[in-house]
């Protein structure tokens, strides 16, 4: 399966006492499939990749790719904070059988261009479909439209973007700068409707692991739903990224009345004064 359009769930990695739940798994790729998104993105920041072993980074790829439903592309969450790694993660989703693997600028040092583009160059040379991940606010690089043009030159497979910026002006230069072939994602749930007016290939959006809504913004280009979706995200805003998404998994979609244990170390649940503001406000 090439890319696709429309909603792509950023995932989030389903824990239960720190360990992988492949039964819960099950549940959320079941209530995915059923919603209507066109995609899945397990190992992303909503995944939580950078708190994982590379062992259980790997485990989730598989548990994953085994019970994704058919109809439904597979991007992997491919980085790791060394190239090597990220090397080695590219070749097992390859093998695996996911449909591009999704990999984030570098992150922790601040680098230029010059090198952040040598690095890319590197890791593209695996022959698989690439989608490369902006998201400045996490990594503290940000990719820009002249670099990931010259990035595509010389890498076929480099066929994506998921930008989570959150600057609309940058967003819109992606798109007119790039191929019109090539596929721009809005990583932000709130910019969804604004971004496909313009041209963008769909959203990785994550609040469709607990909710239908942004589907219904992108499928309906609804002004309601988008309404909507503003006023959640200002509310999940409010609280430690991405705890509020795991809680909602867990409360909405499994129906849990009181939800324990999941998020994996360092991460603690949230206070049971915020599950209750959560609960009134989505």
């Amino acid at each position: 399966m090439s890319l696709v359009k429309g909603i792509i769930t950023p995932m989030i990695t389903p824990v239960r006492n720190g360990d992988i739940n492949v039964e819960d798994l099950d549940s959320l790729l079941t209530f995915l499939k059923n919603i209507g998104v066109k995609g899945i993105f397990p190992m992303g920041s909503t995944g939580l990749f950078a708190f994982f072993s590379f062992d259980k980074h790997k485990t989730m790829l598989e548990a994953t790719i085994k019970r994704k439903p058919s109809g439904i592309a597979a991007y992997a969450g491919v980085s790791r904070n060394n190239f090597e790694e990220t090397l080695k993660m590219i070749k097992t989703s390859k093998d695996l059988g996911y449909d591009a693997a999704v990999v984030v600028v570098p992150f922790y040092f601040k680098i230029s261009q010059e090198t952040i583009l040598s690095y890319l160059n590197r890791v593209s040379k695996i022959d698989m479909p690439i989608i490369i991940y902006n998201i400045p606010q996490f990594t503290g690089n940000a990719i820009i439209p002249e670099t990931l043009t010259k990035l595509i030159r010389e890498n076929s497979n480099v066929k994506g973007l998921k930008d989570s910026s959150g600057d609309l002006r940058t967003f819109q230069m992606f798109l007119n700068e790039l191929p019109k072939d090539f596929y721009v994602y809005q990583g932000q749930d709130d910019l969804l409707l604004p971004s496909v007016s313009v041209g963008a290939a769909g959203g990785v959006c994550g609040t469709s692991n607990f909710s239908d809504k942004i589907v219904k913004v992108y499928d309906e280009r609804s002004v309601d739903a988008h309404g909507e979706i503003v006023k959640i995200m200002k509310n999940l805003a409010l609280y430690e990224f991405p705890k509020p998404y795991y809680y909602l998994f867990r409360k909405k979609v499994l129906k849990e009345a009181n939800p324990k244990n999941y998020m994996p170390f360092p991460l603690n649940d949230l206070e049971e004064s915020q599950e209750k503001l959560l609960d009134e406000v989505v």
